[in-house]
């Protein structure tokens, strides 16, 4: 079944994103529960350890509260996401699992409110701990991680303060430390040294770790390449964010991971035009005979797409290229003779329901999947296919 917003019943409820009615929304992202579930389990047997899903990026373009609550329905117990503010937002919109982030403002009242709703937080710089520390509340203990650098160089404790930073974080009764965290630089790269380091210093500290009695419940450096391309089965949990929907800097088309996103428009003009006559800013395409044309309501400020002369749409079963420069809100295709107004058009979908997928859009973009995928502009209405 499909279960989107009734759109008849609450015409007076508008979108959270710039009040604009979902019913007043011409384009429309699909999104495949069933699809994603599949994807968790390949990571889970992939890793051969429990899953933390990184729901980061509003879910990759997908929907941070709505995929949240599907995926708690399969029993997913701990949800990731990378800003303190999405955590948040998770839990005010009534998520009440275990929810865990790692970015967040020392000096911002978000660590406060963070406290008071019962969330986990990574520490990723030791010098915090003091502060973070005096802000804990009294009477509560804050469910902690410490992030640590093994060599990517981005937030983290550095290497070597973090065996002193779990010996205070286990000493103080303010902090419950129920994790220990890293992320990998190359994870994409079968056999990569700078990896098998990595690995190496991250299970060195664990081990080191436990001889003095510190031995944090999870345990977790995998992102979604991790999963697949190396043997994390002795930690405890796997992260995966953007290979749960199918995309990446690694080209998950070939494997057993499912795209769960589809993409469509729908024709809103048809009209012929003349040989000799230009299309678009700057005329750039050139009619070489009388033609019909489509147009389109979606450009540039729906879905990063660069390559116009590149791009292509399809329509009743066929492919069809974009002509001229595609614009912030439109874009013109050819058109055939039997199309019609009001026609269903496919930007991209699952590779069988149209044969072109985000990858198809990113590579005539000269982009990654995860860049378009992320850049999904507020006017596309998300609706969402499960059986739940």
């Amino acid at each position: 079944m499909v279960y989107t917003k009734k759109r008849q019943d609450k015409k007076n409820k508008t979108c959270k994103h710039k009040n604009i009615p979902d019913a007043d929304k011409d384009i429309t992202a699909t999104i495949d529960i069933s699809a994603i579930y599949h994807n968790i389990l390949a990571l889970k047997n992939a890793a051969k350890t429990d899953i933390m899903p990184v729901l980061k990026s509003d879910a990759y373009g997908h929907g941070l509260l709505e995929i949240a609550k599907y995926i708690r329905k399969i029993g997913i117990k701990y949800i990731a996401v990378a800003t303190l503010g999405e955590a948040i937002l998770l839990r005010k919109n009534g998520d009440k699992g275990r929810i865990l982030s790692w970015l967040y403002d020392i000096d911002g009242n978000e660590l406060k409110d963070a406290m008071d709703l019962d969330l986990d937080i990574a520490i990723f710089d030791d010098l915090h701990l003091p502060k973070i520390k005096a802000m804990i509340p009294p009477h509560t203990k804050l469910k902690t991680t410490l992030f640590i650098d093994t060599g990517i160089n981005r937030v983290g404790i550095p290497y070597n303060n973090a065996l002193q930073a779990f010996k205070e974080v286990s000493m103080c009764d303010k902090f419950e430390l129920v994790g220990m965290m890293s992320h990998l630089a190359c994870a994409y790269l079968k056999n990569n040294p700078t990896v098998h380091k990595q690995l190496h210093l991250f299970r060195t500290l664990r081990d080191t770790l436990k001889t003095i009695g510190i031995i944090p419940p999870l345990v977790h450096i995998a992102a979604s390449d991790a999963c697949f391309n190396y043997d994390v089965s002795d930690f405890t949990i796997s992260r995966p964010g953007c290979a749960i929907f199918g995309v990446g800097y690694t080209n998950y088309s070939n494997t057993t991971l499912r795209l769960p996103m589809t993409l469509t428009t729908r024709i809103i003009q048809l009209k012929e035009i003349h040989k000799g006559d230009g299309i678009g800013y700057g005329l750039t395409y050139i009619a070489p005979k009388k033609m019909r044309i489509a147009i389109l309501p979606i450009g540039y400020g729906d879905i990063v797409i660069h390559a116009s002369s590149h791009a292509y749409v399809y329509i009743n079963g066929t492919k069809r290229r974009v002509l001229g420069r595609i614009s912030m809100d439109q874009l013109v295709v050819k058109a055939n003779d039997s199309d019609q107004y009001g026609d269903n058009v496919f930007l991209f979908g699952n590779g069988k329901n149209c044969p072109q997928t985000i990858y198809d859009i990113a590579k005539y973009s000269n982009l990654y999947p995860l860049e378009c995928i992320t850049h999904l502009g507020y006017r596309i209405h998300k609706q969402y296919l499960s059986n739940l």
